[in-house]
This record gives C-alpha cells, sequence and structure tokens, in this order.
C-alpha cells in the first residue's frame, strides 16, 4: 500500500517537473510577472498526475487487505451448512418375529440370545393410558406389574436426563452396561434416521445387554432429551421397556401423566410440558424404534408406532 504512494508522488513530481519546463518555454508564460501562476499550473498537473497513477496502480494491485477479506467472503463455510450424518449402519437381518403392532426384526445373533427373544415375544402393544407413571414405581393400572413392597423388580431405574440432548452435531451416545437410553427427538443413528414435524415425534431407545459399558460415536440427535438408567430384570424386560416406551409416549402425545402417585408431570392443559413436536397440543403419533445391542453388536430391533 505505501509502495504505491510513494511510487504516484514520485511520479507527479516529475511530471510536475516537467510541466513547469514546458510552459517556461512557452511563449505565455516567458514574461516574469507569469512565474507564480506557472508554478501553480504545474503543481495542479502534479496532483492530478499522482492521483491517477495512484488509482491505475491500486486497481492492478489491490491492498493485501482488501484482497484477504474478499477471500474470506467468498469461502463456503461447509460445516455450517451441511446437515450432519450418522456413522456406521445397520446390519443385515435375518429373522422376523413381528407381532401385534411390532415390527421385530433379528440379526444373526437373536437365535443365539434366547432371553432377548424370549422378552420380545411377549412384549405388549403400547398403551399409554395405562401408564401415566414411569415404570419405576407400582402402576396401580397395571396389576400384573410385580410389586414387591415398594419396589418394581421387573421395572427400570430413571437415572440421570439431559435436555437439550446432543447440542453438538454429531455427538456420541453412551450405553451403559446392563442399561438403557432413552431419547426424543429427531436422530440419525446407524444411517437410519427418523425426522418429526408438528405432528409426528421420535422415539429411539437403546438397551445395552452386555455387562459392559459402549458409546455409539458420531451419532445425531437435534437436540432431544435423553433418560438413561438401569434394568432391574433382564429375564423380563417386557415389562420395564413397555413402560418405558408407553409413558414416554404418553408425555409426547400430551396425556395426563404424573411423576409419582400424587405428583403432576403433565396435565395437557394449558398446553404441552415439552411442547413436543413444537406445538403446544403435542405429537399425534410417535415413531418408536427399540435397538437391543451387546456392545456394539446389533441383536434386533423393534418398531411401532404410538398413538392415543
Amino acid at each position: 500500500m505505501w509502495f504505491v504512494v510513494i511510487l504516484a508522488i514520485v511520479v507527479g513530481l516529475l511530471c510536475g517537473y516537467f510541466a513547469n519546463v514546458l510552459l517556461k518555454l512557452s511563449s505565455h508564460f516567458r514574461m516574469r510577472e507569469g512565474a507564480e501562476e506557472r508554478r501553480a499550473v504545474a503543481g495542479v498537473i502534479a496532483i492530478m498526475v499522482a492521483v491517477l497513477v495512484g488509482l491505475l496502480l491500486n486497481r492492478w494491485n489491490p491492498p493485501e487487505a482488501i484482497i484477504e477479506a474478499k477471500v474470506i467472503a467468498a469461502e463456503p463455510t461447509v460445516s455450517a451448512l451441511a446437515e450432519p450424518k450418522s456413522s456406521g449402519s445397520m446390519p443385515a437381518f435375518v429373522s422376523d418375529i413381528s407381532h401385534g403392532a411390532w415390527t421385530i426384526k433379528g440379526t444373526d445373533l437373536f437365535d443365539k440370545n434366547p432371553v432377548v427373544r424370549g422378552w420380545l415375544g411377549r412384549i405388549q402393544d403400547p398403551n399409554p393410558a395405562l401408564w401415566k407413571t414411569f415404570p419405576n414405581i407400582p402402576n396401580p393400572d397395571v396389576k400384573d406389574f410385580r410389586v414387591d413392597g415398594k419396589q418394581v423388580p421387573d421395572g427400570v431405574e430413571y437415572g440421570t436426563y439431559s435436555s437439550p440432548y446432543c447440542f453438538a452435531h454429531p455427538c456420541d451416545i453412551p450405553v451403559g452396561a446392563w442399561e438403557y437410553r432413552y431419547i426424543s427427538g429427531d436422530y440419525q443413528f446407524l444411517g437410519t434416521e427418523c425426522k418429526g414435524d408438528n405432528a409426528k415425534g421420535c422415539m429411539l431407545v437403546l438397551i445395552n445387554v452386555m455387562d459392559q459399558s459402549f458409546t455409539w460415536r458420531g451419532q445425531d440427535v437435534d437436540n432431544g432429551f435423553t433418560v438413561r438408567g438401569r434394568y432391574w430384570n433382564g429375564d423380563a424386560l417386557e415389562w420395564g421397556i413397555w413402560g418405558l416406551v408407553s409413558h414416554g409416549a404418553a408425555n409426547m402425545l400430551n396425556m395426563p401423566t404424573l411423576a409419582h402417585p400424587d405428583e403432576v408431570l403433565n396435565a395437557g392443559d394449558p398446553g404441552n410440558s415439552g411442547a413436543n413436536c413444537g406445538n403446544p397440543l403435542g405429537c399425534k403419533s410417535v415413531d418408536t424404534t427399540v435397538i437391543v445391542h451387546a456392545g456394539d453388536q446389533i441383536i434386533v430391533v423393534a418398531k411401532t408406532t404410538i398413538t392415543k
């Protein structure tokens, strides 16, 4: 930048000097009384030439700051605009034990896990009206849900929750040993996805039946809700998972639910707690997927759609 300025001044002064000489030789400015006018004209010519040279040089060689600004502005922000994608893919499914409202497909590991096959074969269709409470306390509406004192040995723990969940994209999804992870919200998992709208919500339940924790890396949830906890009886998970998806759907569908027998969780009026599906009336349906895995090995995937 300074080089351009100095060069323009030098060229302008030289032009002014030569203009002064030429004017001195002209017949109009030979007289002594024209010396001041001659110098003024030469000065004007010098300034005009300096400005012109400076503009021309600046056009051909723009300052570094301008170049840098143009480059930065032109670079596309791909990471900010690109929609995140989950890593990995679902394995092949080789068996089908679908029943009722459930579509259940197993991998080649399914038949090697008779306990999982057993409770999935017994799981009932979701019934949000029966599960006003979370399956960590006795449920008077489900008489066969076993109670031992104040405990529910076939239920699941309400461990720790987080909302918004997975606010960085993509994100990792840890599932503890002998634990479940419940997620509500738009998600991408192993190449599959669920994207809700003002009517449909998305639910994903991961159940790790291995005695070691595992983290699913590079997956994605769009600012959802999650709760994790232990399951108490792996031989009778049909009760805990039935209650888990039914109670979760009841909240999303804007049905009356309770945090405890005498503590309202969602009343449905004046609006849905959590504004599920992005509106005060909640969702009209819930796309539900339950995935049972042993560490990084998918055993079975069960799907259903839950409505009121």
